[in-house]
């Protein structure tokens, strides 16, 4: 006789009754399953026939009895599947789940999840199984919709960034083998923001949707086209030389400039700019390519009508330079003496724990403060020192500030961000690799997080930087996880300890239900692999809510804090 007090929660458990049949039933019907027992390896019983009847749509109420009468509805490759999961029960207590399309009697047919458990029975036959059978039609079409939204612009229905930006690499890799030519175009509708200030963002997203389908019908098949963001479509032409190009352009000028699209305000005309970037053997990444041609529309100036400028494959303009001249030795002479001036510093937003809302750490953003006093953030900084191949700079410059905040702050975990472009030179990587081991034990505070894009541009570059990172005792983590879709089998070879979620993805995601779906899936994955996710962009208290019901690790956004040169240190958890 046990001397102790019962706990709360064992006088509870004997208090409460145990639930009947019927509400049993009840419980198993909200769950669209339905349990069953396997005999002698052949006689199938359910617990409950109605339900299990009603499943299979048999208006005579029967159901099947035998294992046969089951699985003569499934095809021969879902039968192997499931006679391979049995055999693998070798054991009292062994489990097996599967999932397949069941054939109904009305002929149509519905995914069943079917989970079971070896009760007894000796040998490789089991003698007894009990388990349930569940419709998971429901989920297969929401997988099948995030997984469509992933790939896809809700909007224009044409494939997004992240799939245009594969379909470019693809595009790339043919023209190396065949030594054959290809072009990328980046094309602006200029007048969109206009037109959506004076008739509303409804109007905008129906001529976006328009465009998209006069650009199909004019393309070749083997041609790529995608919307890339806001007013921004992207178009890869293949096998085509500038003669070709310029015909290709020829023939979408009058169709997308001359033809009013029809909306509820009457017909519209709307004006286009674009970038044309000539592909070939030498070409850059398709990642690079894409960001080069956003750059080229940022910086001219809009145009009424019609503009293109071409460029080739390393970002000289054929017919100008890609970037005014006087222009790029500013930018250049305004980095380098950023540099020597110490003009260069971080700020901090901290990355807080899901479930606790506690401080885990901060992640370091770059700020550049030019002479007059005007702060450049860290996307404009990179990204014009990228093109002008200054980023490992930046990036060596940014890592001595983080080292002397863990030397000063020794309960202060850091995240940092590396550059694609630092990790291809291999003196930067190497003397960043050295700057890292200067750190001694410090190095345990630290994360290094790389874009997945970057990522997946070279992943072999990437493992070799986070192994060697990881030999130092640093964190590796990938940035924006889910604008390039890396595989998992991607991320256990590069060896991340950590995923940030893209914050596409993020917001909002309590009332999409398809962003919801989508990053459940991910941080399934990433559990399976015992990878930690962090999601940015958490702005919002539902939001925060769901992702931590969803198992999300970490949060990050302007909810918690935003970027500060001054941050609360005294916050910090260890």
């Amino acid at each position: 006789m046990r001397k102790d007090k019962l706990t709360r929660a064992e006088i509870i458990g004997q208090a409460r009754p145990l639930p009947d049949a019927t509400h049993l039933g009840r419980i198993f019907s909200l769950l669209e399953a339905i349990p069953f027992t396997l005999t002698g390896g052949q006689i199938l019983k359910f617990d409950y026939p109605d339900r299990a009847a009603r499943l299979l749509r048999h208006h005579s109420g029967d159901v099947p009895k035998t294992l046969t009468d089951w699985t003569d509805r499934l095809s021969f490759a879902d039968q192997s599947q499931r006679n391979a999961a049995i055999k693998r029960l070798t054991w009292e207590g062994a489990q097996y789940r599967l999932s397949y399309q069941l054939r109904l009697d009305t002929g149509e047919q519905i995914w069943i999840e079917e989970t079971g458990e070896r009760l007894s029975g000796e040998g490789p036959v089991p003698s007894e199984i009990i388990g349930v059978f569940r419709q998971v039609d429901r989920a297969k079409q929401e997988l099948e919709k995030a997984a469509y939204n992933s790939r896809y612009d809700a909007l224009s229905g044409l494939m997004n960034s992240a799939s245009f930006t594969d379909a470019v690499n693809h595009v790339h890799a043919l023209i190396k083998r065949q030594h054959s030519e290809a072009a990328l175009i980046r094309l602006r509708v200029t007048n969109l923001s206009e037109i959506n200030n004076i008739y509303g963002y409804e109007t905008g997203d129906r001529l976006i949707s328009k465009i998209g389908q006069r650009l199909g019908s004019l393309l070749r098949t083997p041609d790529h086209l995608a919307r890339l963001d806001g007013s921004d479509f992207g178009i890869c032409l293949i096998d085509v030389d500038r003669p070709a190009i310029e015909t290709a352009l020829e023939r979408l000028k009058a169709p997308l400039l001359d033809i009013p699209y029809q909306t509820p305000h009457g017909g519209l005309y709307l004006e286009f700019s674009s970038a044309v970037m000539l592909l070939s053997a030498e070409a850059v990444s398709a990642s690079e390519a894409l960001m080069q041609t956003r750059s080229i529309l940022d910086d001219q100036e809009i145009q009424p009508g019609w503009h293109v400028s071409f460029y080739d494959s390393a970002a000289q303009n054929l017919a100008a330079p890609l970037v005014p001249k006087r222009q790029d030795e500013e930018m250049t002479q305004e980095i380098i003496a950023a540099l020597n001036e110490r003009r260069i510093s971080l700020a901090y937003q901290p990355i807080v724990d899901a479930r606790t809302r506690d401080l885990h750490h901060y992640e370091c953003l770059l700020r550049l403060r030019r002479e007059d006093g005007e702060i450049y953030s860290a996307g404009a900084v990179i990204m014009a020192a990228e093109k002008l191949g200054l980023v490992h700079l930046l990036d060596r410059r940014a890592l001595e500030l983080a080292a002397e905040t863990l030397r000063t702050m020794p309960d202060v975990h850091l995240a940092l961000n590396v550059s694609a472009a630092t990790l291809r030179d291999e003196a930067a990587v190497e003397d960043y690799l050295l700057a890292l081991k200067s750190l001694g034990q410090d190095a345990g505070r630290l994360t290094l997080e790389l874009t997945e894009t970057a990522a997946l541009d070279d992943p072999g570059l990437a493992s070799f930087f986070s192994v060697e990172t990881r030999k130092l005792g640093c964190a590796f983590a990938i940035d924006d996880f889910g604008s390039g879709y890396t595989t998992f089998r991607n991320l256990m070879a590069i060896e991340a300890d950590s995923i940030k979620i893209d914050g596409s993805y993020i917001q909002g995601i309590a009332t999409e239900p398809h962003k919801e779906t989508f990053v459940r899936m991910m941080v399934d994955l990433a559990q399976t692999f015992s990878v930690k996710t962090v999601a940015e962009m958490v702005d919002d208290r539902a939001d925060a809510e769901l992702l931590r019901r969803l198992g999300v690790d970490y949060l990050q956004g302007y909810m918690f804090g935003i970027p500060s040169a001054a941050p609360a240190w005294r916050r910090a958890a260890g």
